[in-house]
């Protein structure tokens, strides 16, 4: 049966319709514009992507399906299975040394500097690096770290030219990533603990052990394997 809709009652107990907690002093916002984005290569011969010359970026996105369930006049909808969205990184293009990584990258996924043989890197340590996301307060502390691994760009856009526009170059990569990892460090350092209630504990389907709701711990993995890189 569905829960029956109850008068909440004033809010607060009191009625108060101010500002609340976003007014305390010591609430911290964080900042579209304090973060960095740094790519680690797999790669022993390949130097990391640096973070100097992100220009805009994105937190990862998750997409999850739903399942529809239909039985005489009703229909319900459970969740399936989750997706990371592709997401877009721009960087600054400028003529220096330190862009070398990032065309190193490019040029291994599909060697465009030579048109005769077009090599593409065919191991995962080739061609994949792994992406470490950082949010920063104001005082260059983190707030938060998203680590995002086999990470590698599924489309290159070297940006069109103008006569008529000021604006610097650069270049559009649309990312691809398989697994994410995520760790807040403010005002406490914690992970996310998810709550998955075991078969047989106390729902429909009856079996053995288990509390109903209980929090599993975050394992970083599938099935409890542990995440190959730890965010520290």
């Amino acid at each position: 049966m569905a829960n029956a809709i109850v008068n909440p009652g004033p809010r607060n107990g009191t009625g108060e319709m101010g500002i609340g907690v976003l007014g305390f002093s010591n609430t911290v916002f964080k900042r579209k514009f304090r973060y960095t984005l740094k790519i680690d290569s797999k790669c022993p011969d390949r130097e990391d992507v640096p973070e100097h010359y992100v220009k805009v970026a994105s937190r990862p996105n998750l997409g999850i399906e739903e399942v529809e369930l239909n039985f005489l006049n009703a229909k319900k909808w459970i969740p399936g299975k989750a997706t990371w969205e592709n997401l877009t990184v721009t960087y600054i293009d400028v003529a220096t040394q330190e862009m070398k990584p990032l065309y190193d990258w490019l040029a291994t996924m599909y060697d465009f500097t030579d048109p005769v043989n077009l090599h593409q890197g065919h191991l995962p340590d080739d061609y994949s690096g792994t992406a470490t996301l950082t949010m920063w307060d104001g005082c260059g502390t983190p707030l938060e770290t998203w680590l995002m691994e086999d990470m590698w760009p599924t489309a290159i856009n070297f940006g069109d030219l103008d006569y008529s526009s000021s604006e610097e170059c650069t270049v559009e990569l649309t990312m691809r990533y398989s697994q994410v990892s995520y760790k807040a460090f403010c005002p406490d350092e914690y992970e996310p603990n998810a709550c998955c209630t075991p078969c047989g504990s106390g729902g429909a389907g009856g079996g053995g052990g288990g509390t109903p709701g209980q929090t599993l711990p975050a394992t970083g993995g599938p099935f409890g394997t542990p995440s190959p890189n730890p965010i520290v």
